[in-house]
């Protein structure tokens, strides 16, 4: 057991290297209270299942879910996310990650959470899950894809993904993380080779075969709802170029693409459905990475905060995607686009809200940005440092804390990661 003092994180550009163990389980806790003031009783239709989140072990998407579900009635949540234990140089803690703290605090909370450390991408990681619910019996009323990676590997492949756009490159005033200002930003076009790429990483390949893994396998219960997570964004010029008219979006075009043939497959194997579901922007640790989308993100803080739009944070879209899937009224069937998607992200694309933040894009020179912009710059900060364990009210970061705790097999941890290497 290792305790240390951790007064300040430790990061290099624009990612923090360095979890607060106590913040993370702090930050971790408030959230189960959350879920639990918004889930006083169990949803009826949610009772006895099993959930299996891909992509469960970071504070965004997929753990939020993970703890709605809990919440609402789930009795089992199987995760599996790419986590690696605290490493030292000497006695100076060199890595940690929220991950580990978040997984840890959840499996300390409650023994109905499961997970398995492994890249979900790996087909050692499917045929190892797949095995172990067929050895007990398990099967998986809902998947959740939330799988978010730079690069995949298969079959000896390895390909990567782009944040370019299509066409011309795009010249666009962004918001520079280290000084708050406005500044220039170049995004370069992306070759088709990059394009094919970022599908094979972040398009629905990867989601077809663990679909497919629980349908041969006999894990697919009767009714399986399979729900991958996605985003297309609001209207306004440069973020729609980035993101879903660039190389990304072709990825979540073909996630799209993919939940719909799976929705007709299942519907025949097992009664079951696929639908993508479009969540709204919110801070997360790849926020900063994706040009254009910060400066976007931190107008939207900003207006919400001003009274002009309302902010979801992923355990508010998490309560809400719950009740939507198994609350009494079935709301899911009445937030469908025409499409078939499920819109999580009907208040980001309010009307009055997006109308303010293209008015504060209007402005596209560098230097001091609009006060409400700055403003919700500042909130983004620090919810980004709270990913982290950071500025989370009630710590004590003066105070020693325990920065290696155990995540084995008596915690329900898999740890495939290290398995693997030996």
């Amino acid at each position: 057991m290792t305790e240390l003092v951790l007064s300040s994180p430790r990061a290099r550009g624009l990612f923090v290297l360095t979890a607060h163990p106590e913040g993370c389980r702090v930050r971790a806790d408030w959230q189960l209270k959350r879920a639990a003031e918004a889930f006083e009783k169990p949803l009826p239709a949610a009772q006895g299942r099993t959930a299996l989140i891909l992509g469960s072990t970071t504070f965004g998407y997929g753990s939020s879910t993970a703890i709605a579900l809990r919440q609402a009635g789930f009795d089992r949540i199987i995760g599996v996310g790419y986590e690696t234990p605290p490493s030292f140089r000497g006695e100076k803690l060199a890595m940690s990650s929220p991950g580990w703290y978040l997984t840890h605090a959840l499996h300390s909370h409650d023994a109905a959470y499961e997970t398995y450390l492994a890249d979900a991408f790996s087909s050692l990681t499917r045929d190892r899950v797949i095995s172990d619910l067929r050895a007990r019996g398990i099967e998986v009323d809902l998947v959740v894809y939330s799988v978010a990676a730079p690069r995949r590997s298969h079959l000896g492949q390895e390909w990567n993904s782009s944040l370019l756009v299509q066409g011309d490159a795009l010249e666009v005033v962004g918001l520079d993380f280290k000084s708050g200002q406005l500044s220039p930003i170049r995004v370069e076009a992306a070759t088709d080779l990059q394009v094919e790429q970022t599908r094979r990483v972040m398009g629905g390949d990867d989601l077809e075969m663990w679909v497919s893994a629980l349908l041969y396998g006999g894990r697919a219960a009767e009714g399986m709802t399979v729900a991958a997570l996605s985003y297309i964004g609001p209207d306004l010029g440069p973020l729609r170029r980035m993101y879903w008219d660039g190389a990304l979006g072709e990825a979540k075009k073909h996630i799209d693409a993919t939940t719909a043939q799976l929705n007709v497959r299942l519907s025949s194997a097992v009664g079951g459905r696929a639908l993508t579901v479009m969540n709204p922007a919110v801070v997360t640790s790849a926020s900063v990475a994706i040009p254009a989308m910060l400066r976007y993100i931190s107008d939207y803080l900003g207006c919400a905060e001003a009274g002009r739009g309302v902010y979801e944070d992923p355990l508010d879209v998490g309560i809400h995607f719950v009740r939507s899937l198994y609350g009494e009224e079935a709301l899911w069937q009445s937030e469908l686009d025409a499409e078939g998607r499920l819109r999580m992200d009907q208040k980001e694309l309010e009307s009055s809200l997006q109308s303010a933040i293209e008015e504060l894009w209007q402005v596209q020179e560098s230097g001091q940005p609009d006060p409400m912009t700055a403003q919700g710059f500042a909130r983004f900060k620090r919810e980004y440092n709270m990913l982290y364990g950071w500025g989370v009210e009630g710590v004590d970061y003066e105070a020693a804390c325990r920065v290696d705790p155990e995540m084995g097999p008596e915690q329900r941890v898999m740890d495939l990661l290290s398995e693997n290497e030996d």
